[in-house]
Parts: C-alpha cells; structure tokens; sequence
C-alpha cells in the first residue's frame, strides 16, 4: 500500500472507530489495534483479545519512552500489566458469552488507557465518554460515534481493520525504532502522569461508590443515575480548581479537589473564601461537602456540621446516603447533621431521668464524659471500667440516647468472640431506659448479629471483630479490608468496641479505619497501644484498685512456692503473638511447670492451702475445701498432663478436674458446670477467660509464664469478681465469704508484672498522672496474719468487753489497747498494727472509704481486726472510717429530726471526730490544742453551739463517734 493510501486508511479507520479515533494524531498503532479489539469483540472475541494485548504492549513501551524506565507503578501500569496477561490466547473452539464479555471489559480498558496517554500528551483533561458499539448488548439505542470529518463515507470499521493487518508490521517496525525521549522531558511529563494517575483512581473510587463518572458537556441531568460525578472544564496543569461537582438528583451538592501523590490534601481543604464553591453556572446553589484526594487518601468536611472540620475517610460517601444528608438537613436546620444532633439535641444525663441511682457512679461518669467528647467532635474515646464495673451496660446507655435524642440511625457494637456477642444481645435485650415504663430496647430498636451474607438494616448491629473483617474482605482475610458496597463506611453513626484491647491489634484495627463513625473503646486495661489508636483520648478511668475500694472486686494474694525446678520453652502461643502489648520480660523464652517439677508444685499447692485460706479450719474441719480454681496451662498437651498430675495429687477422680478448650469444645458447657456445681472444682485453660463470669473463683495457678502485662491482668481479672456468701458457699462447702484471690506463683510470672500498671488511674487524678496500685500481697502477708492469728489463739487478745463492743471507747480503754499493741510490737512477735492491717489489705480483707486518704493504723484499728478474726465483722474498716460514718449517720438523723448546722459548726464537728479517729477518745482540753486554737479554741467552740448546747453536744459526740 502506498503511504497516502495508508494515510487515508487511518483516517477513515478513525473516523469509523467508536472509541478510538481520538489517537490518530498521537500513536496509529494504538488506533490500529484498539480498533482492531473493538471490531472483533463481539464476532471473534479471541481476535479481538490478542489485540488487545498488543495495544497494551505498545502503550507501555510509548510510556517507558516518555517517562524513563522507573515509571512502572500506579493504576495505570497494573492495567497495562492485566492487558499482557489477559491477551493470552485460549484453547481454539467457538467462542461463548464469557468470551465476549472479556473481550468487551478489555476493549474498555484499552479505551482508559487510551484517555490517560491522551492526557498526558497533550495536556487536556477533557473527559472522553466510551460509546459501546451498536452490536454490543449494552449499546444505547442511538448513541452516537465520535467522529473525525473525512472525504468520504467509510465502509465498515472491520473492513477497515482488515485492510490495515498488512501494513499494521511496517507500523510496528517503525515504532520499535523510535528513539527514547530526551531525560529532560520526562520531569514536566512525570508531574503530569501523577496527576493523571491520581485522577484515574479518583474516578474509580467514584464508580466503586455509585457515582456516574461524566464529563461536563454531557446532559447529567438527563441520565437515570441519582448521583453524578461531573468534571470540571479541562484545566492547565497543576491548576487549582475543582475537578468534579457532585450532582445528586440533579442538584449541585458538592465538589472534588484533585492532587497528585505528596502534595497536601489539608491545603486543598483550606483555601480561605472557595469551600463549596463549584467552578459551573450553579455557583448560586449551596455546596456543603467538600472532598480533596490524591486517589489514595480522601480527606472529607461536611459543612454543616458545628464547627466544619476536615476528616480522613475511607472512599467518598455513596449517593443515596448524600441525598438523605440532604433530606435532614432541611427537617432540621438547626441540627442538619449526626454530630449537630448530639451537640444540640442529647439532653444531660441528669435532664433524662438517669439520676446517679439508676447508673452506678462510674457508669454515669463514662456516659457523660463521653457524650462530652462526642459534642466537642472527637472522633475515638475510650472508656476504661474493671471487670465487673457493667462496661456492657455502659456501652447499651450509650447507644439508646443516641438513638432516641440524636437519632443515629445505625450503631455497631463489636466483641472479640462469640459468647460476649451473645452477653451484649442479652444486655441489649434486658434494658430499660427511664421514663419507659419498662419497656424494654430490643421493643423500640432493632438489634440483630451481622450475617456474613445479610447487610443487616436494624438499628444495632453486634458482631465479632472476626466476623465483621471476613465480610469486608470478601471471605479473603488476607487481602485485607476492601470496599463493600453494601456496607459501604458511612453504613454507622457510631462504633463501640468493647475490650477494645483486643480489636486494636493490627489485624483488626482496619476496622475503626474503614468506616467513617466516631468509635468508642470500653476496655479494664488500656494499654499504651490501645492508647495510642485512641488518640490518647481516656476520658473516664474506673480502675481496679478503684472497683477494690468500691466492693465491686476482691483483690489478689501472691502465694509463691520457690525452689522447683522449670523448663524453658519456645514462647510459640499462637494468641500471645497476636498481642502486641507483649513485652519481652522473659527474652525469647518463657517458663513452664511440667515432669516431676509438675508434681512438687501440685503438693506444695495442696500442702500451701490452710495457710491461703486459714478461716476454712476455724470452721472445725479437718481438710481445707479446695477453693474454685484455674490453672493456665502453656498448651494443649500441657494442659492434658496438668488435669492427669492434679488428680493423683488430689487423688479425686476425673470430674474433679477438666480441660478446657477455649477454642471449640462447647466451652460454655463446661464454665457454667464450673461455676454451677460443687463436684468440679478445678479447670485447666490455655490463655485467659476474658469475659467469662465465675465469681466462685478464689484461686489461680500459673504454670507458664507470660509475657504480656496485659495478657496477665487479663488472667488474673477471672479470679477478682465478688460473689455472695451464700452463692459461694452453695458450689464451696466450708467456704464464709470471697475475702481475696489467690495467686499461687512457682514461676514468678507476678515478679515480671510487678508495677505495669502504668495506665491505670486512680481517680480524681488528672489525665497525665499515672500510678501504679500498691504491690500486691506476698506469701510473707500471709505469715503475717497466721502470725497475728496465733497470738490471738494464745489467749493474747483485748478485754472482752472492748471486742463485743458493747460501750463507747473510754480514755482507760485507750490506753489498755496501746499497752497491749506495744507488747504485740516487741519480741518474740514484732509485729506493729500498721504491718498487720497492711497485711490484711493487700489480701483484700478490709475495706475502705475511697473518699478519705490512707492514714497509718494504730491500736484503735487493731481491735478491728480482733473482731474480724472472732466472727463479729465481716469487712473490718479502719478506725477513722468508722468514726466518720457514724457522724455522718448521725447528723443525717438530726438534720431529719428538724435540726440543721451552719457550716461553722460541721468544721468543729468534723475536727472533734477527726480527734476521736486520731486518739479513740476525744478530751475537752483538746478544744485548746490546734487546729481548734485557729477558731478560738473552747471560746469559739461556746459561741458556736451556745454555752448550754455546746456541752451537750460534746458529750453527745463523745457518745456516738468512739
């Protein structure tokens, strides 16, 4: 064929061509075989794929050579690279629907490559729109060719193509002999393709979330799509304007900034006076959301929100969730959106009808605090409540007053396993708002488990981590979270993780990523990961010393057993590897119990329990009823040796002890046959029972180490929950009350946890100040109490009357306690009041009043503990507790009886009382001592009280405080 024959092919070639005309003046090859592939796509599907790799090889050596030989990244080149591999001829035979459709899908990849190399040659962003051609299905009726004017009409395009494969070598030749681009021109072009490419992932991202990706001379308004996604007119390179407006229903209600990868997003956000102005004729209409990506990161701001402010999303918001922000916005002015509804329209916790009564203190504290960080626009919190501090019945207060006053029309809430999932569809099912008559949640909300094939439409969703991260990978786990549709990451208003410190994990934490909903975290252990993804944001603290205090859990007794010999092992636990939180405290090795050191623990164990549990043989038995107790085993197989070592130790039989398989094996059935009845009195378990209520719990044998400090506290937090005397004494026969937990430690896994309480607050404490709970008891405690224990059974004890308690404190009495204390304090006993009640302290014996500050105990404090030990006191409290609540009763009364105090005289009460806990006896001559000296002394304390009154009083006060 002569050249100006060929010429004249091409161009009526392009002008036949639907869609690939526009690359005559650029690249011929690339018409050639683009409309080579569009041609054969429908009759001869094979063809037209073989052509279709050739156009993808040719465009990838047109890129190499205007882009240099390192440019080989970015969506662009995966779908070259998906065009080599997919023009891999096929086994000959007829060609079939599935071929066709391949062919089709590939001549519309060819197509955007097409667009893109169009772009960065020329510099035009104009879009071009793909027209199917008129044998294809999917063809619209009458849709028009793009077309270049010619001569003359052409005859078909496949007549065209054909009459070019001769000459289609000769191009081919002469390409591969083009010499590369100067290396000077590949900087402006490179800055141009990252631009392109970061468009070409925008408009994908667009598609992927229902929007129709359209050029700005196309009739959007026409098009039977709800929303739109139209370009802007074409820009200079790098020109700042906005790229597309989002036409939802016709209307303009949004616009898209584009920028190529490293350029700032914030800035794009940021320019002063041009948020939600579009660059078309609608300028009039009002634009709310704004949107600036690279293709990789999207940042978002709804201006309408209070205080608009950008946020990292996932991908753009779908269409139908756009309209209904846009249907709220006008029901409600004053609140358009979620975050203006929870600003303007939650009432107080107080104006709600949830008085302090109706939530525990704590409970109350964490709802407000977080419905406060809610209002300020912070979009993690996390909320740290001890074991048995009811975080499900926090998380449930949570959901239904956004769902009632900030109409949120989703929630999640999301456990780590299945049987929590049920708890909090229980809790969920259980509660009752105030003022709903005992209507209960599940009657006025909707709440269902997320199906791994069912989008859920109810208004809670509880579902496991796991379960929730299947369903956004597609049941491909390893390819990570990806883009769903019908899920899409505005599906939720709010998300709430409980034991959040376990969803933070890098496995799973793409979760709170993917959607766009403020997420709050409930956890008894905020670690400093956890702390970290929570943005440092803790917004309440209810610790575990804090629920002690409170009654709300038992504390914990180390009873270690020293001299045993361990062996080291791989620390290869599968769950202790997916704990980031591990600290390496043991190196790469940690230490388990097994062989005969297996043994010389279990005896030491049986032998050790009298003195752990020394109130069992003042009940005249002659053997120790073995508490509830749970032995954490290294692994399965030794698990099975651990059960077959305790009941030869034991000598019991095998419903004495049980494995325990956490992960299968019905474990539910076991726990609560556990917890339940009287014959099983010991289970062994590989990692913790973290959620598992057995309060019978009072002892807990570690025989492995490990490695993790939150791992540890997780262990030990089964063995904390009270329990009610009669409940524990009906599965532990012998038992009086749950006093403590016993922690029997051969492996000094306490020593390498000491203090790692580093996030637990007490509280009252500001958010920067830490502290570590005191030290917990050791086994040196307990020979202390069994010490103090014989020198009372020795007949050493306080005058009877002073036990019964019968009378007042007198100032004789006072001194005969002192005198006893010091020959307590001397040898052979050498034991002071202060070391015995600590002692009893760090057992979990005594409790105290958390609003007054820890004083050291003297003999006054002593006789509590004396009628402790005789039966008389359950919980003993410290002395000056003691006074302090009978002043507090007692003014109570008089102020019921019609009687009131000026604040004046509560300071000379509270004074006399703080006198009485100080001495056990309050004396006159102390009004002239200080601090009642600073208030006139005894002058002061008349004019107060009135000369009359004020020697009534004293001797009133006197009467009820000692």
């Amino acid at each position: 064929m002569h050249q100006v024959a060929v010429e004249e092919a091409l161009a009526e070639l392009a002008a036949a061509s639907a869609n690939f005309g526009f690359l005559l003046p650029l690249e011929p090859l690339l018409l050639v075989y683009g409309a080579g592939a569009e041609a054969d796509a429908h009759d001869r599907p094979k063809r037209s794929l073989a052509q279709a790799r050739q156009f993808a090889e040719v465009l990838t050596a047109e890129s190499v050579r205007l882009l240099g030989p390192d440019s080989s990244d970015g969506p662009v080149h995966r779908v070259l690279a998906e065009l080599r591999r997919s023009g891999d001829l096929t086994p000959d035979g007829e060609a079939g629907p599935d071929d066709r459709s391949r062919a089709r899908r590939l001549v519309r990849r060819c197509f955007d490559l097409g667009v893109w190399y169009f772009r960065l040659r020329t510099g035009v962003r104009d879009a071009l729109s793909f027209v199917p051609p008129a044998e294809w299905e999917d063809a619209p009726v009458g849709s028009p060719h793009r077309q270049i004017p010619v001569r003359e009409q052409v005859t078909g395009l496949a007549t065209r193509v054909a009459l070019l494969d001769e000459y289609a070598p000769v191009l081919r030749r002469s390409f591969d002999r083009r010499a590369p681009t100067e290396t000077a021109t590949h900087a402006p072009l490179k800055a141009r393709s990252a631009l392109l490419e970061a468009e070409w992932r925008v408009a994908d991202l667009l598609t992927e979330a229902g929007w129709a990706v359209r050029d700005d001379s196309d009739a959007s308004h026409e098009l039977l799509v709800r929303g739109v996604a139209v370009r802007g007119a074409a820009q200079p390179d790098q020109a700042a304007g906005r790229d597309y407006v989002l036409r939802v229903d016709g209307q303009p209600v949004g616009t898209v900034e584009v920028r190529p990868r490293g350029k700032d997003l914030r800035a794009a956000l940021a320019r002063p006076g041009e948020a939600g102005t579009p660059s078309t004729a609608s300028a009039e209409q009002r634009m709310p959301y704004t949107y600036a990506t690279d293709g990789v990161r999207v940042l978002f701001r709804n201006g309408d929100d209070p205080e608009p402010r950008f946020r990292e999303i996932f991908s753009f918001h779908q269409p139908d969730t756009v309209a209904r922000w846009l249907r709220e916005a006008v029901a409600d002015p004053q609140a358009p959106t979620f975050r203006g509804r929870v600003r303007r329209r939650l009432p107080d916790l107080d104006d709600d009808g949830y008085a302090q009564s109706v939530l525990r203190s704590w409970q109350y504290d964490a709802v407000r605090a977080f419905e406060s960080s809610l209002r300020r626009g912070e979009r993690r919190a996390i909320v740290q409540i001890a074991v048995g501090g009811g975080r499900a019945v926090t998380a449930v207060t949570v959901a239904y007053r956004l769902l009632r006053h900030a109409r949120a029309r989703r929630i999640l809430f999301l456990v780590d396993r299945v049987d929590l999932e049920k708890q909090a569809l229980a809790t969920f099912a259980a509660y009752s708002g105030p003022g709903e008559d005992g209507r209960k949640f599940t009657e006025s909300y909707r709440v269902e488990r997320l199906s791994s094939d069912v989008v859920p439409s109810q208004e809670v969703v509880v579902s496991t981590v796991q379960r929730l991260h299947n369903v956004l990978s597609g049941g491909k786990p390893a390819s990570g979270v990806r883009y769903r549709p019908e899920l899409p990451p505005e599906f939720f208003d709010l998300i709430i993780a409980d034991d959040c410190h376990r969803s933070v994990s890098s496995r799973w934490r793409a979760l709170f990523d993917y959607f766009d909903a403020p997420v709050l975290g409930l956890t008894a252990t905020p670690t400093d990961q956890v702390l970290k993804v929570f943005q440092g944001n803790l917004v309440s603290s209810y610790t575990f010393a804090d629920a002690v205090a409170d009654g709300r859990a038992v504390d914990i007794t180390i009873y270690r057993i020293g001299g045993l010999a361990t062996r080291p092992e791989w620390a290869a636990d599968t769950l202790e590897e997916l704990d980031l939180d591990a600290k390496e405290t043991l190196g790469h090795r940690r230490s388990v119990v097994s062989g005969q050191a297996l043994h010389g623990v279990l005896t030491a164990f049986k032998e050790g329990l009298p003195s752990m549990f020394p109130e069992r043989e003042w009940l005249g038995s002659e053997d120790v009823a073995l508490p509830k107790t749970v032995v954490y085993a290294a692994d399965d197989r030794h698990a099975d040796e651990v059960v077959e070592a305790l009941c030869t130790v034991f000598g019991q039989g095998p419903g004495f002890c049980q494995k325990v398989r956490l992960n299968g094996g019905s474990p539910h059935l076991w726990l609560s046959r556990f917890r339940n009845t009287v014959e099983l009195r010991v289970i062994v378990v590989v990692g913790p029972l973290t959620g598992a209520d057995i309060a019978p719990v009072e002892c807990l044998l570690f025989l492995q180490d490990v490695k993790s400090s939150n791992r540890y506290f997780q262990m030990l937090a089964v063995g904390t929950r009270p329990i009610a005397p009669a409940e524990l004494q009906a599965v532990t026969p012998g038992a009086s009350a749950k006093t403590h937990c016993v922690v029997v430690d051969p492996v000094d896994v306490t020593r390498h946890h000491a203090g790692q309480f580093s996030t637990m607050r007490k509280r009252g404490r500001e958010k920067d100040a830490y502290e570590a709970p005191a030290a917990a008891a050791t086994v040196d405690d307990a020979e202390v109490m069994e010490h103090w224990r014989s020198f009372l059974r020795a007949g050493n004890g306080p005058a009877r009357e002073l036990i019964t308690g019968t009378r007042a404190l007198t100032e004789g009495d006072v001194r005969m306690l002192r005198s006893w204390a010091e020959s307590l304090a001397r040898p052979p006993h050498s034991l002071t009041a202060e070391r015995i009640w600590s002692a009893y302290e760090r057992a979990g014996v005594t409790v105290s009043d958390p609003r007054r500050p820890r004083t050291p105990k003297g003999p006054v404090d002593l006789l509590a503990l004396v009628r402790h030990e005789a039966g008389l006191e359950p919980r003993p409290r410290p002395y000056r507790d003691q006074v302090f609540g009978r002043l507090d009763a007692w003014i109570d009364h008089q102020e019921r009886g019609g009687r009131s105090f000026d604040s004046d005289q509560v300071w000379w009460m509270e004074h006399i009382a703080d006198g009485t806990a100080a001495g056990g006896h309050f004396a006159t001559a102390s009004l002239d001592a200080v601090p009642f000296t600073l208030r006139g002394g005894t002058s002061g304390f008349l004019r107060a009280f009135g000369e009359q009154g004020a020697a009534r009083l004293l001797d009133e006060l006197r009467s009820v405080l000692a």
